[in-house]
């Protein structure tokens, strides 16, 4: 045994998987040592994943296994499939007998939102799944830290999710007045592997467009995440927007508030609510895509005027809002130190 942790990635074809298996090949302590995809049965990783030839030695197999989780210290199984498909295979994973030491992680959207009638309402083609769900930790450890150490199962966010609920936690007790508009921009990564007509390259890159205009499934997770107090005290209007760019995500939110805003407290109250995250990083102007992407980073500006405020976050949809952000909770649910194997820096401009 290599390393200490070993990791499985059931649905492994897609781009989340790749990331996974990018990142963890230089992480010191986990490894992957299982990757399913009925699709590719016998065929080496780097037949889908060409950059990682001489990276990742494995091939695809049919269905996960347990025999390897005894190996390691701790084990994990991280689905990587598309909607729909998550509550069943936990559950058989669970029949089948999940080893003791193994935890799972769901990339999907599919068990992140608590309420039944919003499920069906965003998710109309996915189980709600009750037992299943009542498991599963919501996986941003910014907001849920001993939460995700302790929890067996995990809901990774979504990538526009995590951007939009990061600009906001820190000011999620104050009251606006109107709405607070979530302006989000995404690159078309997002969309997953499968071919699209409005994913196609002559579609995309020389196009802009919103999508699901006030329909997002991110917009009632987005107000589940900061709470009670800020779903019945607040609303937002949650827009999204396909940039030509392949990966990165840039999220404006903005609001008004009752009262003038000092921006140096403002400022020092961000601060202070990630004074404890590694991987929150407060930039002087907008922050850039080209300083993220590859990274497992958000970074932040913070600006006011007023009694207005509007706060800018970038990050990788690939990385924070993906494949990092999952092995940033691995890291908590292995107890190692939270920014083990993630702290690279972007390629920045090239």
């Amino acid at each position: 045994m290599a390393k200490p942790f070993g990791v499985g990635i059931i649905g492994g074809s897609g781009y989340g998987a790749g990331e996974l298996m990018r990142l963890l090949a230089a992480h010191p302590d986990i490894e992957v040592t299982q990757v399913v995809s009925r699709s590719h049965v016998g065929r080496p990783i780097h037949a889908v994943h060409t950059h990682l030839q001489s990276i990742n030695s494995l091939t695809f197999c049919e269905a996960p296994s347990f025999e390897w989780c005894s190996q390691y210290r701790k084990a994990a199984f991280i689905l990587a499939m598309p909607s729909g498909l998550a509550p069943k295979t936990i559950q058989d994973l669970l029949t089948r007998g999940l080893p003791e030491n193994a935890v799972v992680i769901d990339l999907s959207g599919d068990l992140r939102l608590h309420e039944e009638s919003t499920h069906t309402a965003f998710y109309a083609e996915v189980p709600f799944a009750a037992e299943v769900r009542s498991q599963c930790v919501y996986g941003l450890s910014e907001l849920n830290h001993s939460a995700v150490a302790a929890a067996r199962f995990i809901s990774n966010p979504g990538c526009l999710a995590t951007a939009a609920i990061l600009a906001l936690a820190p000011i999620a007790s104050h009251t606006f007045v109107g709405s607070i508009v979530i302006d989000a921009k995404t690159g078309t990564s997002g969309a997953g592997r499968e071919p699209q007509a409005s994913m196609h390259h002559p579609s995309r890159a020389a196009d802009f467009a919103a999508y699901k205009t006030l329909q997002h499934r991110h917009e009632p997770e987005i107000a589940q995440a900061l709470g009670s107090t800020f779903s019945q005290t607040n609303t937002t209007m949650f827009i999204p927007h396909l940039l030509p760019v392949p990966r990165g995500i840039l999220v404006t939110v903005y609001g008004t508030l009752p009262t003038q805003v000092d921006p140096a407290q403002m400022q020092q109250s961000f601060n202070q609510f990630y004074s404890r995250s590694p991987f929150v990083r407060f930039r002087e102007s907008s922050p850039r895509l080209v300083d993220v992407v590859g990274t497992n980073f958000c970074d932040l500006h913070i600006a006011t005027r007023g009694n207005q405020i509007a706060i800018i976050a970038a990050l990788d949809n690939l990385g924070k809002g993906m494949a990092g952000q999952c092995i940033q909770n691995l890291n908590l649910m292995f107890g190692l130190p939270e920014p083990t194997g993630l702290l690279a820096a972007a390629l920045g401009p090239v």
